[in-house]
């Protein structure tokens, strides 16, 4: 994974609002330093190993698992969450490109093979068609998926979301141009359960500013959805952190 993907996602708003920011500058040098490690690593690093990587941090180390910016596993390997998440999603969308770029590679090979016999077309044929026959329901699948989600789909769960936690009405038509582009670019990304779950995690944010409610403009970038879908996961409440270190 590390060799087909160097890097991982990092958000700047989550790593400003997230629990890191209360540690020391050097345990926030150090934890990065250890993302970047076990993401190298395909994320499966040994406990044990860790120490010695990583030697004369022990006690950083062990501040770090405390605040629990990462856990320890039934077997000493460790585990970082929004790593671990990362490489779910990868691996996931991995596999979907493979079933689809397989059917393709057997439908070429088919199609040369049978070019070269200049025979003819027999049970090649019959293979043909079928190995591209896949390929095609598996697009279209994947675009029925997309297309069934729709704005209106979206808004509805928006205005049962804001009517469910805020108990207010909204009264919104459409989307807006900007708003639609986004929402387009994150349909091909997400399905929509995690719409939902987005959705959800924004609404549990109990002091979140009452503008990003009322229309869906920020919930639709894309970092902010990602970060809203990894609360609802992680139970995680972002705003009432930051008034906290605010009253500080």
């Amino acid at each position: 994974m590390a060799k087909d993907l160097p890097y991982f996602k990092f958000f700047c708003s989550e790593w400003n609002d997230g629990d890191i920011t209360l540690e020391t500058f050097e345990h926030q040098g150090l934890f990065i330093n250890i993302c970047s490690y076990y993401w190298s690593n395909e994320c499966n690093v040994d406990f044990d190993k860790l120490l010695k990587r990583f030697r004369g941090y022990d006690e950083v180390i062990d501040d770090l698992s405390a605040a629990g910016l990462f856990k320890m596993n039934n077997d000493r390997t460790i585990s970082i969450t929004f790593l671990d998440e990362q490489r779910d999603e990868r691996l996931e969308q991995s596999k979907v490109k493979s079933k689809g770029g397989k059917a393709s590679a057997e439908a070429r090979r088919l199609k040369k093979l049978e070019k070269e016999s200049n025979t003819i077309p027999t049970e090649n044929e019959h293979v043909l068609k079928s190995c591209s026959t896949e390929s095609q329901l598996l697009r279209r699948e994947e675009k029925r998926e997309e297309d069934m989600y729709t704005q209106e789909s979206f808004l509805q769960r928006w205005k049962d979301a804001r009517f469910k936690y805020d108990n207010l009405p909204t009264n919104i038509s459409g989307l807006t141009s900007f708003e639609l582009v986004n929402f387009n670019k994150l349909k091909k990304l997400y399905t929509p359960e995690q719409f939902d779950y987005a959705i959800g995690g924004l609404f549990e944010q109990k002091g979140a500013f009452p503008t990003i409610r009322l229309r869906p403009t920020h919930f639709l970038e894309i970092e902010h959805f990602e970060k809203y879908l990894t609360c609802w996961q992680t139970k995680e409440k972002l705003y009432e952190k930051k008034k906290r270190i605010e009253r500080l």
